[in-house]
């Protein structure tokens, strides 16, 4: 389900235009079944109508079948090595015979010259059949029979063998599965969908898009108008980006504050958002941020999210005053993390990576409650040798 942008839930005042009349008539003309009289009558249209067999014509133009054959492929080229070593057997009793013209004295030298060539030419021909062409063309010599296979198959495949495939690693495929879907998907928490319990999606969209449009306004109260149209372009710009809304949960219900657990006011629901890519999702993420106060994160399956947390906690004991922030890397299958020194000023990438473990994906996997990061020097040396280090407890 797409979600409602600003103007689909304003209320709509659009005047219709006249439209053509009939017979040459400028009068707008409406048939009987239009109570507004904005649409004209098509039952006494002027168009050609169709012949019968017309609809059998238009379709055998492009019915190619008819007028062309069926395309029919030539045969494979085939290597007869049994009748080419037969011609070889003759042309090498004929080379040998004559051989004894090079010891007689009565013969010129270019006749010797001659002869010498073609013993050197058969014994080359011979060459070639016997160590290229036959092992190549594996013909079984003897019966006659050709091979179906063609010399330049047989020969691709000893040139370009193909590949022993690597046993899969269990777990990983699912892995990598999880982690692009993730990239597209967001949660959104804390959205005011009312003040009662609502079931129907429609309603729940609605009121979803309603408080986005209310947050946004508040935020900006007191400046300019120019602000407000500005606000309110860039957050309906980054709404229309979502490609599915998507509510978890039967019905909203009353929503509870983060930190002390109190009750609000209002009844939400977390809603998943899928986007095109991963661009889009963070341009979306920024933006309801800014301009509303929502927060909305990359949606990663629990055990992906409560190891993240592990790896964020054994940083933020190490790093002490500092804000850290962890995030997957769907790449090299492992989380990555940043920090700001003192939680101020920008995002500075930490060398300390750990590897996601591909079977954390399937049934029966226990994700490790702590970390246990290796030492500082260690990490660093890592770091610039391009390693990894890393120790779960």
């Amino acid at each position: 389900m797409k979600p409602l942008l600003f103007r689909d839930i304003a209320t709509k005042s659009i005047p219709v235009p006249p439209v053509t009349g009939l017979n040459s008539n400028n009068r707008p003309y409406a048939n009987f079944y239009d109570d507004s009289r904005t649409f004209r009558d098509r039952t006494n249209s002027t168009k050609r109508r169709r012949r019968d067999g017309q609809d059998e014509l238009l379709d055998a133009v492009f019915d190619l079948t008819n007028d062309f054959p069926p395309v029919a492929h030539p045969d494979r080229p085939a290597v007869d090595v049994a009748s080419i070593k037969t011609i070889l057997v003759e042309a090498t009793a004929m080379a040998e015979g004559l051989r004894p013209v090079l010891g007689r004295e009565d013969v010129s030298p270019d006749s010797k010259a001659i002869v010498s060539m073609l013993l050197t030419l058969v014994g080359l021909v011979g060459t070639v059949v016997e160590k290229g062409i036959e092992p190549i063309s594996a013909v079984v010599v003897g019966s006659g029979a050709t091979t179906s296979r063609s010399f330049a198959n047989a020969a691709r495949k000893l040139a370009n063998p193909i590949p022993v495939p690597q046993k899969p690693v269990p777990g990983k495929k699912e892995l990598v599965e999880s982690l692009k879907r993730a990239e597209n998907e967001s949660v959104l928490f804390g959205a005011n969908l009312g003040n009662v319990e609502v079931a129907h999606r429609g309603t729940l969209n609605a009121a979803f898009t309603a408080d986005l449009r209310r947050r946004t306004v508040e935020a900006v109260d007191g400046q300019p108008s120019a602000v407000l149209d500005e606000s309110l372009r860039v957050v309906e710009d980054a709404l229309s980006c979502v490609e599915n809304i998507e509510f978890l949960g039967q019905k909203s219900k009353p929503y509870k504050l983060p930190g002390n657990g109190g009750e609000s006011n209002y009844c939400s629901v977390p809603i998943r958002l899928t986007f095109s890519d991963r661009e889009t999702r963070m341009h979306f993420e920024r933006t309801i941020r800014t301009n509303t106060g929502l927060k909305a994160s990359q949606s990663l399956p629990p055990v992906l999210r409560s190891q993240m947390a592990a790896f964020r906690k054994a940083l933020e004991a190490r790093y002490e005053g500092d804000m850290i922030m962890t995030r997957p890397d769907s790449i090299r299958l492992e989380f990555i993390a940043y920090r700001r020194e003192g939680g101020v000023g920008k995002w500075l990438s930490l060398p300390e990576v750990y590897p996601i473990p591909p079977q954390c994906m399937l049934p029966g996997f226990v994700a490790p409650d702590t970390i246990e990061l290796p030492p500082m020097a260690a990490v660093v040396v890592a770091g610039a040798e391009g390693g990894e280090g890393m120790a779960v407890g």
